[in-house]
């Protein structure tokens, strides 16, 4: 009966163990040279040690996932970067630890699937435009986290929405001119443009990467008026077209199209009245890629030149730093203050600025700047206004929180019989009447701070810009990813229209009866 083995280059080690012994025997049995037999002994023995190596680095960093793969080392959800690695580098590693590096080529391409899986992002073009929108929220400089998710999450959604390889909403995202992935009967629709439901269309669409072909040209042509008879037929061949038996690229320079590697790849100078480029299916139209880009450009300008990361900084330390008495770029020593805890609550009642534990991360009083060098220590540091202005809204918020509360205490000490307590209630509104009102002041001292800092450190626009949000800091980046996204749609609406005027104008020439027909409206009829 056979035995069960891990796997088959367990087994085979195995086997080598098993007959190596034998095959020295023989070799020392026979009359061979003594130097042969030592060097056959040393290559077995070194080959056997070898195999082990590389069957102990396997079994250590083989496993399975939660999801129920083989892996191999730690594991990574595919496509969260790949790192092409650099020719010298492998090669030094391979020679400095040989098992190690058999050991990584057999577990991540035999063992396992974690090369492929990471391959598969530069293979999948909606992946990469998801990476790429989070790609370009970095690049924008947006400090805001939602702001910058926006940026990430929208990049796709414009894209695919400029492709028109998703539709608006109220159609189940169905693009113009094209059939829906679940229609209703022939009977109801026989164009089989309306969806049976509007989210089950959008789930098919949005979720399940389901696409659709175009509508009928009679049909066609009520949905996008402006693409002509010869436009859509071009470009239904375009689309169904792949490379002649034998040839790996096939060019068309009447049509202006190409299609390479068995249809992975195709392209079409006319497209839809749009240049594109399709990678799996998935189009990559001119528009597309102007719009997108002009979105991210405005974007980042707007953040450069209208609200500069780290734009004004008070002159005052953060309220913390000034309660222990320390003032903006003092040096701070671990020995100027000490701690002290409270040892019921946990609580720390004063704050050792000296041995904050990590460098840059909030410790629950203020930001602590690194030093440039071990015996500088750590300075105070300063607050950008957008920062302060917050934290004094918040301040002013318990304020009106404080004065209704007192309000309330006061309404109801009037009737109190003891006078004592009438004039408490008094002095208490009072007293939150003029931390409201300080609060208040300290927002509008920010304010004309921020204008003031604009005035000195931007431009024209710059100025009226930070004029504008002032008073409401939060809403500055969403004004700029609103004015990215007006930026894009009117972009793709220029580019596309000039594509469309340059077919229109060549169509004039090759066919005019067909213009005339397409300008008269002839086809929407």
């Amino acid at each position: 009966m056979r035995g069960s083995v891990p796997n088959y280059f367990s087994n085979s080690l195995q086997l080598v163990k098993r007959f190596a012994k034998p095959i020295i025997d023989t070799y020392e049995k026979s009359n061979i040279n003594e130097n042969l037999v030592n060097a056959a002994k040393r290559t077995v023995k070194n080959a056997v040690d070898f195999g082990d190596d590389v069957g102990q680095i396997l079994r250590k960093n083989l496993g399975v996932s939660r999801y129920g793969n083989t892996t191999y080392g730690t594991y990574n959800r595919p496509g969260e970067g790949f790192g092409i690695p650099r020719p010298d580098r492998t090669v030094r590693g391979a020679v400095r630890d040989p098992a190690r590096f058999v050991a990584d080529f057999l577990g991540s391409n035999v063992f396992s699937e974690k090369n492929r899986q990471k391959a598969w992002l530069y293979s999948n073009p909606f992946r990469l435009v998801s990476k790429a929108g989070v790609a370009a929220s970095k690049f924008t400089g947006l400090e805001d986290p939602v702001a910058a998710g926006a940026v990430a999450a929208g990049v796709p959604i414009l894209f695919h929405t400029l492709t028109e390889t998703s539709g608006p909403l109220h159609q189940g995202l169905r693009p113009r001119g094209y059939k829906a992935v679940a229609p209703v009967s022939k009977e109801e629709d026989p164009t089989g443009a309306k969806p049976r439901n509007i989210a089950e269309e959008a789930t098919l669409r949005f979720f399940g990467g389901q696409k659709s072909q175009p509508l009928a040209y009679k049909d066609f042509i009520k949905e996008r008026p402006d693409v002509m008879p010869s436009t859509i037929s071009d470009y239904r061949r375009y689309m169904n077209r792949k490379p002649e038996a034998g040839k790996r690229i096939d060019i068309d320079p009447e049509k202006q199209t190409f299609t390479a590697f068995g249809g992975l790849v195709k392209g079409t100078a006319r497209g839809l009245n749009d240049p594109e480029i399709r990678i799996k299916g998935a189009p990559i139209s001119a528009s597309s890629v102007l719009g997108t880009a002009a979105a991210i450009g405005t974007i980042t300008a707007g953040k450069r030149f209208l609200d500069p990361k780290g734009l004004g900084v008070t002159s005052e330390p953060r309220r913390e730093a000034v309660e222990i008495g320390l003032q903006p770029g003092e040096p701070v020593r671990a020995s100027s203050i000490d701690r002290k805890v409270n040892k019921e609550t946990g609580e720390i009642l004063s704050y050792p600025v000296g041995t904050i534990p990590k460098v840059g991360i909030r410790t629950g009083r203020f930001f602590q700047s690194e030093p440039s060098y071990k015996g500088e220590g750590y300075k105070i540091p300063t607050q950008k206004l957008q920062d302060r202005l917050r934290e004094q809204r918040d301040y002013r918020s318990r304020a009106d929180a404080g004065v209704a509360r007192a309000q309330r205490e006061f309404d109801l000490s009037r009737t109190h019989p003891d006078a004592a307590a009438r004039r408490k209630a008094k002095v208490d509104l009072d007293e939150a009447k003029e931390i409201r009102a300080t609060a208040q002041q300290d927002i509008e001292e920010t304010v004309r701070a921020t204008k003031d800092f604009a005035k000195k450190n931007l431009n024209f626009a710059g100025q009226k810009f930070q004029e504008v949000f002032a008073r409401n800091p939060g809403l500055k980046e969403p004004a700029l990813v609103a004015g990215g996204v007006l930026a894009a749609v009117g972009t793709a609406a220029i580019a596309k229209k000039l594509f469309q005027k340059a077919e229109q104008e060549r169509i004039k020439k090759e066919d005019p009866l067909q213009y005339k027909k397409y300008k008269r409206g002839d086809y929407t009829e």
